[in-house]
């Protein structure tokens, strides 16, 4: 019994190692309109959560909310950026405008 309870406490600790934040964001059909979706690996969503975006002097340009499903659409800045999800307890997973070309 002892021996199952520690397999059982290792797994959940793997488990809770593995559930790390992700950003995926693309230009809309237009590409006027940048679509991003907050999530983490385990699959599950973000839900209603702050990105931050960024200019690559680290100043802030916005602070925007994603809707309950973790989905936001928006007018991306001009010139070079960045989108930070930063859920707090995990390292925080960045998006960068390159990765659109």
């Amino acid at each position: 019994m002892i021996k199952l309870a520690t397999l059982l406490l290792g797994l959940l600790t793997f488990a809770a190692q593995a559930h790390f934040p992700l950003l995926n964001c693309q230009l809309t059909a237009q590409q006027q309109q940048l679509s991003c979706v907050a999530g983490y690996s385990d699959g599950s969503l973000a839900g209603k959560v702050t990105l931050n975006v960024f200019n690559y002097d680290e100043e802030p340009l916005l602070s925007i909310n994603t809707a309950s499903d973790g989905s936001i659409t928006f007018t991306p800045p001009k010139g070079e950026y960045y989108i930070v999800f930063d859920p707090g307890h995990e390292s925080p997973a960045e998006f960068d405008y390159a990765e659109l070309n």
